[in-house]
């Protein structure tokens, strides 16, 4: 029933009080996040920016990765996805035909990795990113190859003996191999590109925080390198 004119609403009191427990609910932060949850955040954060090809999605998720890099249990995973970002942030420049800024990243990338393994010689997938970097450095900085190429092989040999089934382990063998100047190598390497789409597929793993990239990756890079080092191979393309 409305008011006669002049009495006060019954529901003031009740509106006033509702709005200010409102505006007190919406002024109340949020829980901070959980080291994993930003960790989780930032992987899907870099592997989204990365099919997009967005640096800017890139570069948030590589902060993200650096803030964890303290962190007692996710600092050494968050250091790896952290150069991981930074070689696919490479991979970017490299596109956008920005080299310089290509190799200051992987430089920064080669530091992170370098960091993990004097704590841990025995990180095999450190030791094949640090690989896979070590030669895009290269490919930055073609008057370093020469320096850079024996640093990455011996990577490369030492991952195989540590995870002789990693995916992304095989899967730089493979590269490595299809660039060899030895038909008999190249073969070998393409050989060894099915060992890797083949592991990649059975692939399982129960920790989220732990390296998976390679799956939606190597369909696309395999193709390129039948194309670009076996054109008698495009419908295998």
């Amino acid at each position: 029933m409305d008011n006669l004119p002049g009495m006060k609403s019954p529901l003031l009191p009740y509106r006033a009080g509702w709005l200010l427990g409102a505006l007190l609910v919406s002024a109340a932060p949020l829980p901070a996040a959980s080291p994993r949850e930003t960790f989780l955040t930032a992987k899907q954060t870099a592997t989204d920016a990365n099919y997009r090809n967005d640096k800017a999605g890139l570069d948030a998720a590589l902060a993200r990765f650096a803030a964890l890099s303290a962190d007692p249990e996710l600092g050494p995973r968050a250091a790896y996805h952290a150069a991981w970002t930074e070689w696919m942030l490479a991979a970017s420049y490299f596109q956008d035909q920005q080299p310089a800024e290509a190799g200051k990243v992987l430089e920064s990338g080669v530091t992170r990795l370098r960091i993990i393994l004097d704590r841990n010689s025995a990180d095999a997938e450190a030791h094949g990113l640090l690989g896979w970097m070590l030669m895009a450095l290269g490919a930055s900085n073609p008057a370093r190859f020469p320096e850079l190429a024996p640093q990455a092989r011996d990577h490369r040999q030492r991952a195989l003996e540590l995870a002789p089934a990693s995916p992304r382990i095989v899967m730089l063998e493979a590269t490595m191999l299809c660039y060899a100047p030895k038909p008999e190598l190249k073969e070998r390497g393409f050989a060894r590109w099915q060992d890797t789409l083949r592991l990649l597929d059975e692939e399982k793993s129960a920790d989220p925080t732990l390296p998976d990239w390679g799956r939606t990756l190597a369909d696309g890079w395999l193709a390129n390198l039948l194309l670009t080092l076996d054109p008698t191979r495009k419908a295998e393309a």
